[in-house]
């Protein structure tokens, strides 16, 4: 539970103009302490981090409070991306498979795609150009939710599999721990940013999503890495990852990706590319390759 001035913080709102969202359309209800302070929840601050990111593209409070009180997370689909990239007939491929459910079709393409030895090729070229249009399929509901589930678990178990066979990176080299803040599942582009990553070199630490804070700050004071690498793959994750970045920048480098990562103050912001990003932060450690 957050206090208001904390909520504030993590969601950029100004108190006063919290209270007004809160009191005026009804955007969150906030709990109370036993000494009557409100206190906010970490649905509540999402919704306020949405309702915020709304107004700041250009929408009324007005208009932006009823899109986020009837569904927040349509109203999050509204909010404008990284340029889609440019259609190609090979990124049709996966979005057919989930439309049928062809697992020998799909184990087929993953498998001449990652026979490819430039890995951020594979990465910045085809998985996740990819990936962005299945999204979009399933979004305009040419996908179902479980077909879209499917391929996207299949090219997760791939990525990881990639990532494991790799050789371990020597000893003395570079170190740099990779994953989510608190509640962001969203794991592709980190885990493709990782892959890259240890093939150049670096002994990566890789940790997943939904990592809370507290086990962010003991991982980091433990491995005492050059960085951290942390995405913002949704509007929601925002304020646990502003939470991340303010704690983790006293202790280590903070380097953060993802669609919305242009709304964390502080951090080095990557680019939308995860392997070529991947490919700068090795060569700027100074890894082998």
């Amino acid at each position: 539970m957050y206090t208001v001035g904390r909520a504030a913080e993590l969601t950029g709102v100004p108190t006063g103009t919290l209270r007004k969202w809160e009191q005026r359309y009804g955007v969150v209800v906030p709990q109370r302490s036993s000494g009557n302070y409100r206190l906010y929840d970490d649905e509540a601050v999402r919704r306020l981090s949405v309702m915020r990111s709304l107004v700041d593209a250009g929408w009324t409070a007005q208009e932006a409070a009823r899109h986020v009180t009837e569904d927040v997370a349509a109203a999050e689909a509204r909010l404008s991306r990284p340029e889609v990239p440019a259609f190609e007939e090979r990124f049709a491929a996966l979005v057919e498979c989930a439309q049928d459910f062809d697992v020998p079709r799909l184990e087929r393409l993953l498998a001449e795609g990652f026979a490819d030895n430039d890995v951020v090729s594979v990465v910045d070229d085809w998985v996740m150009p990819s990936m962005v249009h299945l999204g979009t399929a399933w979004q305009r509901g040419l996908v179902s939710v479980a077909g879209e589930h499917f391929v996207t678990a299949t090219v997760h178990r791939r990525l990881a599999h990639a990532f494991q066979s790799l050789q371990p990176a020597p000893s003395g080299g570079p170190r740099v721990v990779v994953g989510l803040a608190r509640g962001a599942r969203h794991e592709l582009g980190v885990l493709a940013f990782a892959l890259v990553l240890r093939s150049r070199g670096v002994a990566v630490t890789y940790l997943g999503g939904d990592l809370p804070l507290e086990a962010w700050v003991g991982a980091v004071r433990l491995i005492d890495p050059q960085a951290a690498v942390l995405a913002v793959p949704t509007v929601e994750d925002l304020p646990a990852v502003r939470e991340a970045v303010d704690a983790l920048m006293p202790m280590t480098s903070v380097l953060l990706g993802g669609a919305h990562q242009d709304m964390v103050e502080g951090p080095e912001h990557l680019g939308h590319l995860a392997g070529a990003a991947a490919a700068r932060v090795a060569t700027r450690l100074g890894a082998v390759s």
